[in-house]
């Protein structure tokens, strides 16, 4: 019961909270635990993302005493889940109410009596919360991208490091066997030197809503339906949801009604909390397309600008959807398509690895660039210009609609894994990259052995930072020199005040 007594025992922890919003003059320690007792975890932000991770965290030998959200009815729907989940298992011995509900998560980061906080709000909160729970001595596991801006990311790598806090960022796909065994195929040499990778996300430039980059702001997604999006929230806390962000009337399309079933797309699209699908999916496959060129502790030095034609669909803002490009120091090139069957392509000069969530390809032979041609047959599997290793991908070959599976594909995404681990013998391979098998556990892991996380925050600074110079190259429809060891433009090049938001609403600046 000491537990469910000190949960409860904030002492008008709120009315404590100085204006100002920073919690602590000093970083705190961590908290000296019991013997036996368990590790704590808060969340903060119960959309759908948080609810498919709190159920993995409630798999965990950890409790979880804390849901925060500014909706009422999410925020008690997470606490009675968690709940549920404690009295439906007696053999756990969890006394009733040990979990508590919180509109404001700074009550959560001055609870001394919780570890670890898991953010998954919108990303304009994101570094914020995560720096100043670091400064309170919690560990953090932060959705992706781990910020929302180059600025925020310096922040929060800077801040890892001072706290000695452990930090996971949201980037799943490092915990999945097709991802890493791709990037081990890569780093390890098996296909020659990379020149090429492509990273495909975002819906191309005649897309009806949705493209690549975020889109500048917008009330409601159509004036006329301001009075319905706009109808009064009694159950929301709009101007917490706003936060950082410059002021604009409340919107059911930000921050959905109670419960929903589906992805809130319509904040990650404006300029004043997301970066698209740059920050989207971009965060994921430019992810796996940084851990496999092996660019986690640094990035690229040339960011150019698309060609392809700006767009006409009037909330594009007339910006450019796909085809930007990275440039490294080594010479690889790493470009941006519109969503393909693959996440990311890695084109080496002896062969090609091609990777997707439960999706793996892998051929060796005389290296080849990408044309259209080329991405099609890889796509759907009839590319023949090597000697195919390992092939899993759901489509048949077009010229081939009646074949059966055995003659396309291979038996499953294990079994084309494995062929390409046996090839290589990626097993006694040079380098080994992290092993994980589940992110939210090898959050836990870390916290228990306080050593650094899967996808730490500067593993996640650093593709956060790719998934903004690619939003930015859109938005300003530029091309710049970059500087991968100070984080900023070189050569002249750029405005460092696209690195930044102009101006925090409130005082909610992300400070070290």
């Amino acid at each position: 019961m000491e537990l469910n007594r000190r949960n409860f025992l904030l002492g008008g922890a709120a009315a404590s909270l100085a204006a100002g919003h920073a919690l602590a003059d000093a970083p705190k320690p961590p908290r000296t635990r019991a013997a036996g007792e368990k590790p704590t975890l808060a969340l903060i932000g119960m959309g759908i993302q948080a609810r498919g991770l709190l159920h993995q965290f409630l798999g965990q030998d950890i409790l979880v005493t804390g849901i925060c959200d500014v909706d009422k009815i999410r925020r008690e729907r997470g606490v009675q889940t968690v709940e549920n989940y404690y009295q439906s298992r007696p053999v756990l011995k969890i006394p009733k109410g040990v979990c508590r509900g919180y509109s404001d998560f700074r009550e959560v980061l001055v609870n001394p009596g919780i570890d670890m906080v898991c953010v998954a709000t919108p990303d304009h909160w994101h570094a914020y919360i995560t720096v100043e729970a670091m400064k309170a001595g919690k560990d953090v596991y932060c959705e992706k991208p781990l910020t929302y801006s180059v600025e925020e990311a310096r922040i929060v790598m800077e801040a890892e490091k001072k706290y000695g806090r452990v930090l996971q960022t949201g980037a799943m796909q490092r915990s999945s066997v097709e991802f890493r065994t791709a990037c081990e195929i890569v780093r390890n040499g098996f296909i020659g030197d990379v020149r090429f990778v492509d990273t495909n996300f975002g819906q191309g430039t005649d897309a009806p809503l949705l493209g690549g980059p975020s889109q500048p702001h917008r009330f409601f997604s159509d004036l006329k339906a301001a009075t319905t999006e706009g109808a009064h929230n009694p159950d929301v806390d709009w101007n917490r949801w706003v936060g950082p962000a410059p002021w604009s009337p409340y919107s059911d399309k930000c921050a959905p009604r109670g419960v929903h079933d589906f992805y809130p797309m319509f904040w990650r699209f404006d300029d004043n909390y997301g970066s698209g699908y740059c920050g989207d999916w971009g965060a994921h496959h430019l992810d796996i397309a940084q851990w496999g060129l092996g660019m986690d502790d640094s990035g690229p030095v040339k960011v150019l600008c698309s060609k392809a034609p700006h767009s006409s669909n009037p909330i594009h803002g007339g910006r450019r959807q796909q085809d930007m490009q990275f440039v490294f120091a080594n010479g690889a090139v790493m470009q941006h398509n519109p969503f393909s069957t693959w996440g990311t392509v890695f084109y080496g000069t002896e062969g090609i690895v091609a990777v997707n969530r439960g999706l793996f390809a892998f051929w060796l032979g005389k290296g080849v660039m990408p044309d259209a041609k080329v991405r099609a047959a890889l796509a759907n599997g009839s590319f023949d210009a090597m000697r195919r290793v390992a092939f899993w991908n759901f489509r048949k070959p077009k010229d081939k609609p009646d074949a059966k599976p055995s003659e396309f594909c291979d038996k499953s995404m294990l079994d084309a894994v494995n062929k390409a681990v046996k090839e290589t013998d990626l097993k006694h391979a040079k380098t080994k990259l992290y092993k994980s098998l589940n992110h939210p556990a090898d959050f836990v892991a870390r916290f228990l052995d306080r050593k650094s996380a899967c996808s730490s925050a500067q593993v996640g600074g650093r593709s956060s930072i790719l998934c903004q110079l690619c939003n930015i190259s859109y938005i300003y429809d530029s091309s710049f020199d970059w500087d991968p060891a100070a984080n900023t433009f070189a050569n002249g090049t750029g405005d460092e005040h696209w690195l930044s938001r102009a101006y925090y609403r409130d005082g909610w600046k992300v400070v070290l």
